[in-house]
């Protein structure tokens, strides 16, 4: 989820920068990085080593319930018209979205200052 995502982040960047295009994007690689959470973090696929409930259907163009409430997705999907997939602006500000929006950076609100 966003608000636990932003615990982590505001301890280690000012800055996200995420890939959003049609193929090869954050959003396909993402299911491999749930995976390496949760090596890390039991609690981000609690039960569930391979993180199978973390994905997107491209051919149905949803995101499962638990990628849709993800930071990453929100950052993906942050222009779009659908207001859960904003990212709150209280934890992230969008800085940089280039042309074609292959390229995405959040600059990080509420910084840890003794990080």
């Amino acid at each position: 989820p966003e608000k636990e995502s932003h615990e982590v982040i505001r301890h280690l960047a000012d800055y996200v920068l995420i890939w959003s295009g049609e193929t090869m994007d954050d959003i396909y690689k993402s299911p491999h990085m749930a995976r390496i959470a949760n090596s890390v973090y039991s609690d981000v696929c609690p039960g569930d080593i391979l993180c199978k409930e973390f994905r997107y259907d491209r051919q149905k163009a949803k995101p499962s319930e638990m990628m849709e409430g993800s930071v990453l997705w929100k950052m993906h999907s942050h222009d779009s018209t659908d207001k859960n997939s904003q990212v709150d602006p209280e934890l992230f500000q969008e800085s940089y979205t280039s042309s074609h929006g292959a390229v995405r950076i959040f600059k990080v609100l509420n910084l840890s200052q003794e990080s």
